[in-house]
């Protein structure tokens, strides 16, 4: 996967970021569909192992006898380790897996509770303009749903929450310090999020994140997907605004505002130290392609997936079954190998194999050290490579020290026990092996009598245990009924102490909504003061601004007319009737024409005096 993503960073860089986008959800994806195939195909094999009965054969009857040094599969000490380690250990990795999967899972449960908590606590209305801004937009993206947009008086950056309602929400006091260019830029690139489902993929991605925590190449695809989805936004908006301009200091803008933004929220800045990269991309059209550190990462994992192929690229040596007609025979054969076959009825552990049976000497042994446990199925292969019990690789040191003791030279040991679940001792039949000394026989039924003694000790030991244990039990149901009984009186205190403070809590909570009201309603009608005040400022600007240019215009023109005669002593007032210039009404061609140039509704009055002595 890591390969996939990193071939698509390189060979992309010109491409748009909703294609860069696609292959990088397809890889995560094919990913995920691969893992779960291979759990799928391993449960089912462990199924038909675990409900079938299969007996192996000799040596003889198997494809491949002994093979040559130089063809056998000779793996690297350090991997033989390891993967024995693996083996080993597995029970607690995957312990430690799933702590981490659970202490992440609530982590992300908080969060979501978070942004439920953000999308209805201090929340106020955008006003209808922003509304119905909103509305258009929308309608030109094609999105069906109803979408709302509020104020917060939480979060410091604009952001979408929700899949199935959504809401844009905007900080408090944010839209005021923008222009319409950079409003519009920014609501286009939420709704892009909206029209694009990216909230609800985000959350699916943030799964997988979970799942697969330990995987780095897991992290890096689902970080460059973030990434390409606030690019494909990025282009969106820029799409609808028609300049990239406005679009760029509006996303500078928002940074500058923004603090934190929740997580699984889909933000306008994105990720802080993303946004010098957006704005480089919007700026020259071209992707970001992978830097020194990741191609040294990406080369390491390419040489070291195929060093690993190659070391276990040698096929193990599979016995084949063993045809039905051969099953039911009970006596030793002829010919190049002697197979040895028990009763079904009367053996627990029975053996086929090339050569001398050890079958039983090496059942015990494996008993007696703790390899496996008495009544368990068992196979087992052993040969000059290594030593195998039920699929699980041995150490060195033990495929060593019994391939020194059982094994012949050019010689490869399969053994198949078959378990009897109604016997929990080991018996093994071996007067009807004439392979098998007397000193060897003698050897394993002590090691067998020595078994069943240890089994009678034990059930000793657990009848006493059994005994202690009710002893115990009845001293707990006395300290039990004590314990309830104290229980229930702190019960009864805790109880009324709980009354108590909830009724303070409910006094406090009470005049602290009253307090926070009162402030949220001045905070609001400041607010409108301000803005009422700061509109009449601008129009009284303007309305002077304006009255000042016409007057300085007008008195220019009357002057270069020659209507005004002296510059330090004159008057003159202009109105839609008439044209009075140093107390001397024009004509009234003069009067249209300074009418038409300087008026601008039919009431409008122009009118000076200036008066210097």
């Amino acid at each position: 996967m890591a390969v996939l993503t990193a071939l698509t960073v390189l060979f992309t860089t010109k491409s748009n970021a909703r294609i860069r986008y696609n292959l990088f959800v397809g890889c995560l994806l094919l990913f995920v569909v691969g893992v779960g195939a291979t759990l799928y195909l391993q449960m089912n094999q462990w199924s038909r192992t675990a409900g079938s009965k299969v007996t192996f054969v000799d040596a003889t009857a198997m494809n491949v006898t002994s093979q040559p040094a130089k063809d056998a599969m000779i793996s690297p000490k350090i991997i033989d380790n390891l993967i024995s380690y693996l083996g080993q250990y597995s029970s607690s990795i995957v312990l430690i897996w799933f702590l981490i999967i659970c202490a992440k899972s609530i982590r992300f449960m908080v969060d979501i509770r978070t942004l439920v908590l953000v999308r209805t606590n201090k929340v106020y209305l955008a006003g209808t303009l922003l509304e119905e801004k909103v509305n258009l937009l929308a309608l030109q993206y094609g999105i069906k749903q109803s979408v709302r947009i509020l104020q917060s008086g939480i979060i410091k950056v604009p952001m979408v929450l929700g899949h199935f309602k959504p809401l844009i929400l905007v900080p408090l006091g944010l839209i005021n310090g923008l222009s319409i260019q950079e409003v519009d830029a920014i609501l286009s690139h939420e709704l892009a999020h909206i029209k694009r489902r990216d909230y609800l993929v985000n959350l699916l991605q943030s799964t997988v994140e979970i799942l697969f925590f330990f995987n780095p190449a897991v992290l890096w695809v689902s970080n460059m997907i973030k990434t390409e989805r606030e690019n494909c936004c990025d282009d969106l908006a820029v799409s609808t605004t028609k300049t990239k301009i406005d679009y760029i200091k509006a996303l500078v803008s928002c940074q500058e505002f923004a603090s934190e933004v929740p997580a699984y929220a889909m933000a306008v800045t994105g990720s802080k130290n993303n946004l010098v990269n957006r704005v480089q991309r919007l700026i020259s059209s071209k992707n970001q392609s992978l830097n020194k550190l990741e191609k040294v990462i990406i080369g390491l994992v390419l040489v070291s997936s195929i060093a690993i192929t190659s070391a276990f690229s040698g096929k193990e040596v599979k016995p084949l079954p063993v045809p039905q007609k051969e099953k039911k025979q009970s006596r030793i054969q002829p010919a190049k190998a002697t197979a040895v076959a028990y009763p079904e009825e009367r053996t627990t552990a029975t053996a086929q194999m090339q050569g001398d049976d050890n079958s039983e000497a090496i059942y015990a042994q494996l008993l007696r050290e703790g390899l496996i446990k008495a009544g368990n199925e068992l196979y087992c292969t052993l040969d000059k490579n290594a030593f195998i019990i039920n699929g699980k690789r041995q150490s060195a040191a033990i495929h060593k020290k019994y391939a020194s003791t059982y094994l012949k030279p050019g010689q490869t040991l399969s053994y198949r026990f078959k378990g009897n679940e109604e016997h929990k001792d080991v018996e093994v039949s071996i007067n009807d092996s004439p392979k098998i000394n007397e000193a060897t026989k003698k050897r394993i039924q002590a090691e067998i009598s020595a078994a069943r003694a240890a089994k009678v000790s034990a059930q000793q030991v657990e009848v006493r245990a059994l005994a202690n244990a009710k002893a115990a039990q009845a001293n707990a149901r006395q300290v039990e009924a004590r314990a309830g009984a104290n229980a229930v009186r702190a019960q009864a205190n805790a109880q009324q102490v709980e009354a108590r403070a909830s009724a303070n809590a409910d006094r406090a909570q009470a005049n602290a909504q009253q307090v926070e009201a009162r402030a949220i309603a001045n905070a609001d009608r400041a607010q409108q003061q301000a803005i009422n005040a700061q509109k009449k400022a601008i129009e009284a600007q303007t309305k002077a601004a304006e009255k000042a240019k016409n007057g300085n215009s007008m008195f220019n023109e009357l002057i270069a007319d020659g209507l005004v005669k002296d510059k330090k002593n004159f008057s003159y007032q202009l109105n839609v009737d008439e044209l009075i210039v140093d107390e001397v009404k024009q004509p009234d061609a003069i009067h249209r024409k300074y009418m038409r140039k300087y008026l601008k509704t039919a009431k409008q009055k122009i009118s000076a005096r200036i008066s210097t002595n």
